[in-house]
């Protein structure tokens, strides 16, 4: 079984590996006739060669044996593989039928679009559906295909009002991040118009940024890491978020831009002294006492994020923290704040930013499916 970033099954590895039996059976069914001309031209020649014939023939016959054994081995390999594959299938199906038999339905409206058609067992998403059937019923929103589970539903946190926006996605891969009109410290951008260009399916604000679209390297940031290539050179200072290839998000406190692009960072975005969960710890949340607005994306499984858009100015970063703490997230990050915070679902702003309309920023952080 093929496994494509988080567990995406790719079962033509079964349909390329018989393929490839095939073609080397057929190279020994080659030899196979090859050996038998030799063999008949020896008989012919025997009664010239004497002792040497005889000697040649036991070798032939010993080789034609081995041919047959390897003949036997492919076909029984085969056999395996298309027995596996068929198992497989039938795995895939009774999932099916379990999502079916789940009352998860298909269905698109204005704020949902469900369809679980193509849906392989044991990805990220199939158990998501599994697992949080109760989630995409009671959500405000939801996106469900064979590549992305997500969902945003509307909730409190120490009585404050915030949107919760779960996203499960099948490969690293589509989780990204984008700087404003494409290119860095190419000015800014809003985040609708961002979601259109860039296709996304959720889309955040990112990194706090200055008035070009760069990263704003104030406090404890000191490197700009965008699509790998290194914009800002230096050494991190431990609070830039830091995506890699992986789909993971961490930091990484004294390491240069170099050494970081050479592990997979493929972006970084300048978080200032908003750091919310280190390796599980919730204390650096504290560090920032201020109640705001802001957005916060916290990683809890290899391809499984929760984002808390606060949708007033009273949040305190240590209740966000602890919130995702309770989902599960080993780390977490404040991306900028204030009039910046913006949620787009496809290419639909689904908070009311703080300003009454969106600012434009310097990059985002963005899911496709």
């Amino acid at each position: 079984m093929n496994e494509n970033g988080f567990g995406f099954v790719d079962y033509s590895v079964f349909t390329d590996a018989s393929k490839n039996i095939n073609t080397a059976n057929k190279a020994i069914e080659q030899a196979e006739d090859d050996l038998k001309v030799c063999q008949t031209q020896l008989g012919n020649e025997a009664i010239f060669m004497g002792p040497i014939a005889d000697t040649c023939k036991d070798e032939f016959t010993k080789i034609s044996l081995q041919i047959s054994s390897m003949k036997e081995n492919f076909n029984a390999m085969n056999t395996y593989l298309s027995t596996t594959s068929e198992n497989y299938k039938t795995t895939d199906s009774n999932e099916s039928k379990k999502i079916i038999e789940s009352g998860i339905k298909n269905q698109k409206t204005n704020k949902k679009n469900i369809n679980t058609d193509n849906i392989k067992s044991g990805t990220n998403v199939s158990n998501a559906l599994s697992k949080y059937k109760d989630e995409l019923e009671n959500a405000e929103y939801a996106t469900v295909n064979d590549k992305i589970f997500t969902t945003t539903t509307n909730e409190t946190i120490n009585g404050q009002p915030v949107k919760v926006t779960h996203v499960v996605i099948n490969d690293p891969s589509q989780i990204n991040g984008a700087p404003a009109n494409g290119s860095y410290a190419n000015g800014v951008e809003t985040a609708s118009s961002a979601a259109s260009r860039l296709n996304s399916t959720i889309l955040v604000n990112g990194s706090h940024f200055i008035s070009d679209g760069r990263e704003d390297l104030k406090g404890g940031n000191h490197i700009a890491i965008v699509n790998g290539q290194i914009e800002t050179d230096g050494v991190s200072g431990g609070q830039e978020l830091l995506l890699d290839n992986n789909g993971n998000i961490y930091n990484a406190e004294g390491k240069t831009a170099q050494e970081l692009v050479d592990a997979g960072v493929k972006y970084s975005f300048a978080c200032h002294s908003t750091q919310v969960i280190e390796n599980g710890d919730i204390s650096p949340s504290y560090n920032e006492p201020e109640k705001y607005i802001r957005t916060v994306i916290g990683q809890s499984n290899p391809g499984e994020y929760y984002i808390v858009t606060d949708t007033t100015e009273n949040n305190a970063l240590s209740d966000t923290a602890q919130y995702l703490a309770d989902k599960g997230c080993n780390n977490a990050y404040s991306l900028d704040q204030g009039g910046s915070v913006t949620l787009v679902r496809d290419d639909e702003v689904i908070n009311e930013p703080r300003d009454g309309s969106e600012r434009q920023v310097g990059d985002f952080l963005y899911f496709t499916s």
